[in-house]
């Protein structure tokens, strides 16, 4: 690979560590609400179709992840 194209893989590996990190500070911040007594945020989570979102994130994340290695180092 070029330098050029390991700098668009390195952009995108930048990109999932972003979106990783929003969600790690997300699911941070429900937890220290049950953990201080407010349920209110863990029934927001769960039962108001967050946690659905917060998987498809993930699961995008690694989508990412995924595709950055296979662009770097092709299965044959």
């Amino acid at each position: 690979m070029t330098n050029k194209e390991l700098v668009e893989q390195a952009e995108k590996l930048a990109t999932a560590h972003d979106n990783l990190k929003m969600a790690i500070n997300y699911l941070d911040m429900v937890s220290a609400s049950v953990n201080q007594g407010n349920v209110w945020a863990g029934q927001l989570f769960f039962t108001g179709h967050r946690a659905g979102n917060f998987v498809e994130n993930m699961q995008n994340v690694a989508d990412s992840i995924l595709a950055v290695s296979n662009d770097i180092c092709p299965e044959d």
